[in-house]
């Protein structure tokens, strides 16, 4: 069929290309360690003819809780190159569903190109009896395709609907409906109709709005993440200091509440080594926010970004120089600095002096 959109297929890995000792195994697939050969998940799905040009784009199989930055990195330099090369109108990565939300929040912050970029997986393999990979990939190529996806960031496609790369989180071990976005909802759907509808436009900065770049990076700051719980001290904290960590997000209880252990470790290694420390919360949904008091130590909050996310953008905000040798923080809104709506922006400021600098991409703005 003439002038069909073209999409580039990168293969990570993941259940989505797994395949198990027979058509029942549901869980103890990863121990065969079988997958689908090259080309093959294609092959099985002749139907995607109809709907796009296919290309299949040679990168490394691992499991997601298996990578590292550097398949980050390398992963974000070859959507570069598909998009610079205009190989494709849009790029769909399969993914194993483990840490594809995190995947796509970083792609969603990194990436320079409004084209689709759509991030998919599956809860059952290849092998399984209703194995949902293959309707889920078929859904993301449709929505890659499809010219209203075009500048809405990097989005994850599974059971039917369209997530947005920063809010959407796994929420099962192994329902097929384990992705949701609890505080926002979804952006779109895919339904059996075959078209692709938004509801929703993600309002924070992503993609070609963003102050991040990684293309000369070989590796990220290390940010490390801690869990409260009663009784919890500092020890964790204090390891990650001593490990080189530049920064620590704290998985607190309630709306953000670290143990006063915990506190008085926060507040030795923000003296003595100058660690940033941001506040989230281990509840499913809700915001994050600074009291006065915190504001003045120094901390920033990660609005309603879970840990692991929050620990994400940090770690970008890291990236920005210079290496503080004083941190303060502030808030403006955000209709001042974005054209948001009813946020707040926090600023990271960098430095000492006359040599300061804000970091418009920190904890809050996306």
């Amino acid at each position: 069929m003439a002038n069909l959109p073209k999409v580039a297929l990168i293969i990570t890995g993941g259940t989505i290309d797994s395949v198990g000792k027979d058509r029942l195994d549901l869980a103890w697939y990863i121990e065969a360690g079988k997958r689908l050969g090259d080309g093959e998940l294609l092959q099985q799905l002749p139907e995607l003819k109809e709907i796009a040009e296919m290309q299949e784009i040679p990168f490394r199989r691992l499991p997601s809780h298996a990578l590292i930055d550097k398949d980050w990195l390398d992963l974000v330099r070859t959507i570069h190159s598909i998009f610079d090369g205009d190989k494709a109108d849009g790029v769909v990565i399969t993914h194993g569903t483990n840490t594809i939300e995190e995947t796509a929040y970083f792609l969603n912050l990194v990436l320079k190109s409004d084209k689709p970029v759509i991030v998919v997986g599956s809860m059952r393999p290849s092998s399984a009896i209703s194995a949902d990979g293959y309707l889920n990939l078929v859904n993301a190529i449709k929505v890659a395709a499809d010219p209203t996806s075009k500048g809405r960031g990097c989005l994850l496609v599974m059971n039917d609907t369209i997530f947005n790369g920063r809010d959407v989180t796994k929420n099962a071990t192994y329902r097929v409906e384990a992705f949701q976005s609890r505080d926002l909802g979804p952006l779109g759907y895919a339904d059996g109709d075959g078209k692709v509808v938004y509801y929703h436009q993600p309002v924070r900065k992503h993609t070609v709005a963003t102050e991040f770049d990684v293309s000369g990076l070989q590796s990220l700051p290390r940010v490390d993440m801690v869990l409260s719980y009663v009784g919890a001290d500092g020890t964790m904290i204090e390891a990650a200091a001593n490990a080189g960590a530049k920064g620590i997000v704290s998985a607190g209880t309630g709306a953000g509440r670290p143990t006063p252990a915990e506190d008085a470790a926060f507040d030795k290694c923000f003296k003595e080594k100058g660690m940033i420390m941001c506040l989230c919360s281990r509840v499913a949904s809700g915001r994050v926010v600074r009291s006065p008091g915190l504001q003045r130590r120094g901390f920033v909050a990660g609005d309603n970004l879970q840990p692991w996310k929050a620990r994400l953008l940090l770690s970008l905000a890291l990236t920005k120089p210079p290496t503080p040798t004083r941190f303060s923080a502030c808030s403006t809104p955000i209709d001042d600095a974005c054209g948001g709506a009813d946020s707040r922006l926090f600023f990271l400021v960098l430095g000492s002096g006359d040599a300061t600098r804000s970091l418009t991409g920190s904890i809050g703005l996306v």
